[in-house]
């Protein structure tokens, strides 16, 4: 399946990076992050159903990542063979 990002889903990510670059003042842990979304995005374009929990009240899955560091939730439009990612977040946010 196509994997495409809602822009509000890459700004928050690239957010994420950015935050984590200043932080530490060292890209290592912001790589460990793109590395961790880019495996992500593999798993979920082979099966996009497995280890992901359904969010009725969104109606999206949810996907837990990186130790449980960081979460995504995404749309499966069948019919069209594309996955949205509508929300990057850490799971130290308030829940959606």
């Amino acid at each position: 399946m196509e994997i495409k990002w809602i822009c509000d889903a890459e700004e928050d990510y690239y957010n994420t990076l950015a935050y984590w670059y200043k932080h530490n003042r060292s890209y290592t842990y912001s790589e460990k992050i793109m590395k961790a979304v880019e495996v992500l995005q593999r798993e979920i374009a082979k099966n996009p159903y497995f280890l992901a929990k359904y969010s009725e009240h969104l109606g999206m899955y949810r996907r837990n990542f990186l130790d449980n560091r960081f979460v995504i939730y995404y749309k499966v439009i069948e019919d069209k063979n594309r996955i949205e990612i509508h929300y990057f977040r850490s799971t130290k946010q308030r829940p959606l």
